[in-house]
């Protein structure tokens, strides 16, 4: 047997991917623990659970690595992860943080795209998800689909809102001190000893009876909505100069 094969066999092993995903897990939990993370706007999330009452939160992929130790502390959260590739590790990490998993992928928009998710559970974990909400369990995904492009929201979590009646609370998060990929996404690695900043927006519903001028309305509201919590995030850390105030405009706190 080839040492090419056996490394093969090594690293798809069920041992291994436990390794990976509890040597990530820890390492997110080191970074969460030595940032100071200023969080704006936690109420939003409050006034949820205490009316018992779950939400979507959404943010944008690449923006999502330190995202899920604050998930452990949000009530019961699921996340969305994918069934082949990196979804197992990103299972196994999501164990380790104490956060539930629905395996699946969303469904990009187009029938030749659509074609190439088959197989994939987009819509079983669409199923899933609306299940979820049902039961009182919030769902944590990212708005935008690989490939690309990044940061346009996708169709998918305008589904999600719609089916379940729950409201979509964008959110952001990041450190000052990072590392950028040069992939799709710009996946942002998190690094310790920094700033740090978690930023939540205002809930946006989408009406069950939703036709398709109000769904598109409702995606570019999301979409929108992303982007300016980003914003306001990175301005926080020091990343952004400070954005003048308008005429009559208050510092948001």
């Amino acid at each position: 047997m080839s040492s090419l094969h056996i490394g093969k066999r090594i690293t798809q092993s069920e041992a291994f991917k436990t390794l990976i995903g509890f040597s990530i897990a820890m390492l997110l939990k080191f970074i969460r623990n030595t940032n100071r993370f200023e969080i704006h706007r936690l109420d939003i999330a409050q006034r949820f659970w205490t009316n018992d009452e779950p939400f979507i939160g959404a943010t944008w992929h690449g923006q999502n690595f330190i995202l899920p130790t604050f998930w452990h502390n949000w009530r019961e959260m699921r996340v969305l992860a994918s069934r082949h590739g990196d979804g197992e590790i990103v299972t196994k990490i999501m164990y380790f943080l104490g956060v539930g998993v629905i395996r699946g992928s969303g469904v990009p928009k187009g029938e030749e795209r659509r074609e190439k998710q088959k197989g994939k559970g987009g819509a079983g974990a669409l199923r899933a998800m609306v299940r979820a909400l049902g039961e009182n369990i919030s769902i944590g995904l990212t708005a935008d689909l690989p490939p690309g492009p990044a940061r346009r929201a996708g169709d998918g979590i305008i589904m999600l809102a719609r089916l379940s009646g729950r409201p979509i609370i964008p959110v952001a998060a990041t450190t000052r001190a990072r590392i950028r990929l040069n992939n799709w996404d710009k996946f942002t690695i998190n690094l310790p000893f920094s700033k740090g900043a978690v930023v939540l927006g205002e809930p946006i519903y989408v009406p069950r009876d939703a036709g398709p001028e109000a769904l598109e309305t409702a995606r570019i509201e999301v979409e929108n909505a992303l982007n300016a919590v980003a914003e306001e995030a990175d301005r926080l850390v020091g990343r952004l100069p400070q954005r003048p105030l308008g005429a009559g405009e208050q510092p948001r706190g």
